[in-house]
């Protein structure tokens, strides 16, 4: 009895198989991190597409609602006035607030320590130790209640 030379062999399929299995495993393990990165953008831009139009709707809606109101009431009533000039006193202040925060924002030194600002990154390391050292003495003068002259 001869077996046949075109039989398959069941190790044999079984390597071929497994040596598939890998070959997928490792190409998917090795795209992995950029499917990843590529589901998280799109992840972050559904939610935010979807925080922005959540609030849109709400904003629109209060705003509408208010204009709406505000258009029912006869145009010489109090109630009417006041939601007017309400409304424009909120975009006044916001409009100060928002000046202010800007003028606020400062790179100058403050006019006390002004040995600050002849220090610029050029300067030689000396004249920084010195200036280190100047303001240490006062910090010491001051921790022990002596005034900054005599010490």
């Amino acid at each position: 009895m001869t077996t046949s030379s075109h039989t398959p062999k069941p190790f044999s399929m079984m390597a071929d198989a497994l040596e598939s299995a890998a070959d997928t495993f490792e190409q998917a393990a090795a795209s992995a991190p950029e499917s990843a990165r590529r589901a998280a953008r799109v992840t972050k831009r559904a939610l935010g597409l979807g925080v922005f139009k959540a609030f849109y709707g709400i904003s629109y809606g209060i705003v509408y609602s208010g204009v709406f109101l505000t258009e029912l009431l006869p145009e010489q009533s109090a109630v009417r006035r006041a939601l007017t000039e309400g409304a424009e006193a909120a975009i006044d202040a916001r409009h100060k607030a928002k000046n202010k925060t800007k003028a606020k924002v400062s790179f100058e030194a403050p006019p006390e320590h002004e040995e600050l600002v002849a220090i610029t990154p050029k300067a030689p390391a000396r004249t920084a130790r010195k200036t280190v050292k100047k303001r240490a003495n006062k910090f010491d003068a001051a921790a022990k209640g002596l005034s900054p002259q005599s010490a």
